[in-house]
């Protein structure tokens, strides 16, 4: 990770931050966000063509699992739920038969150490589009995966990105508040943070006028993801002034009543290849600072948030293309480099 370094104005080193992924990717339409202090910066960059909307709504993918996690510590300071609540108590028979499966808790399916796969055995059929890998998966093939899935070993295991997890962890939840998952966010979080632009559920004719579309890392225009199913996933969309908001919750600024919840998912619960696993965060150190952070990417965009609560800063950058196909192959998401090189300028 970069060294920190002197800031100068932020929109200096935000162009500092970003001209390496800018080079790389020069038709990509990127939105950079920084809160310092409480004070918020927006900035719209492209290296060709029109520069995008500020307010420009872009999918967030596996950045959702961040909100998945804020409801899991919401609910758990409510005490709807606990950390140990094993999933049978949330997903009764006949929809968990599987008595090892219904021992799996809130807290491995949060930090990915359920054991779950990565992707549930029967994503693939005749009626998947690659272009939108999870907008097939209906409710029914995930029924399905539940009533079927028998774990190889007991929970906990080790740390593996499990897409499926994280979309069982918000069927669970959503079955305890008795609301869809979008509207659960939307009522428990984004309505108290007023995160307007924040949302799982449909775009507004408005909002959607303001989706940038997707692209791959050539700038081919391809579909948006959707999630059906496993919303709880990567199905949110946001903009990167309501990231700013997010942060600045995440910080301690105005977060109406949720600063515990927020809090909680900070804490660092378990180990994974020289990082550590929060609630949909993940926790590293720069300078001896800890960093808590997140990046994503689908088929057509790719996203950074991070913060550090000592320096009070935290940014966002989101953008319309994806990664290369090495940037895929390596599990790199191509924004993150200029994620922690601008958050670096600002921790001293």
């Amino acid at each position: 990770m970069p060294t920190s370094a002197s800031p100068g104005s932020p929109a200096d080193t935000i162009l500092r931050a970003t001209q390496r992924y800018l080079r790389a990717y020069p038709s990509a339409a990127l939105c950079v966000g920084l809160t310092h202090r409480g004070e918020h910066h927006v900035q719209a960059l492209r290296g060709e063509g029109p520069l995008p909307a500020t307010n420009s709504l872009y999918e967030l993918g596996a950045l959702t699992q961040v909100f998945t996690g804020t409801l899991l510590a919401l609910l758990v300071d409510r005490g709807e739920v606990k950390l140990d609540t094993p999933l049978k108590e949330l997903l009764p028979l006949p929809l968990l038969p599987d008595e090892a499966a219904g021992h799996i808790t809130l807290e491995q399916l949060a930090t990915h150490t359920s054991g779950m796969p990565r992707l549930p055995p029967n994503l693939r059929t005749p009626q998947q589009n690659p272009a939108d890998p999870y907008g097939h998966y209906t409710a029914e093939l995930f029924g399905a995966f539940l009533r079927s899935y028998h774990p190889r070993h007991p929970p906990p295991q080790k740390y593996a990105e499990s897409v499926i997890g994280l979309g069982v962890l918000g069927h669970a939840l959503s079955r305890r508040v008795r609301l869809n998952y979008g509207h659960a966010v939307r009522d428990f979080l984004c309505t108290p943070l007023k995160l307007g632009d924040t949302t799982a559920v449909r775009l507004s004719e408005e909002q959607e006028r303001r989706l940038l579309p997707g692209h791959t890392a050539r700038g081919m225009q391809v579909p948006g993801w959707t999630w059906p199913a496993l919303p709880g996933a990567g199905a949110i969309r946001s903009t990167v002034p309501d990231l700013l908001r997010f942060l600045d919750a995440n910080l301690g600024r105005e977060d109406a009543g949720l600063g515990q919840a927020l809090r909680l998912t900070h804490s660092p619960r378990v180990e994974a290849r020289g990082k550590r696993v929060g609630l949909g965060w993940l926790v590293s150190n720069m300078g001896g600072k800890p960093v808590v952070w997140r990046s994503a990417m689908t088929g057509g965009y790719a996203g950074f948030i991070g913060f550090s609560a000592e320096a009070d800063t935290g940014v966002v950058l989101l953008s319309d293309h994806a990664g290369s196909f090495l940037a895929s192959l390596l599990g790199r998401v191509p924004v993150e480099e200029a994620g922690f090189t601008l958050l670096s300028s600002y921790l001293r």
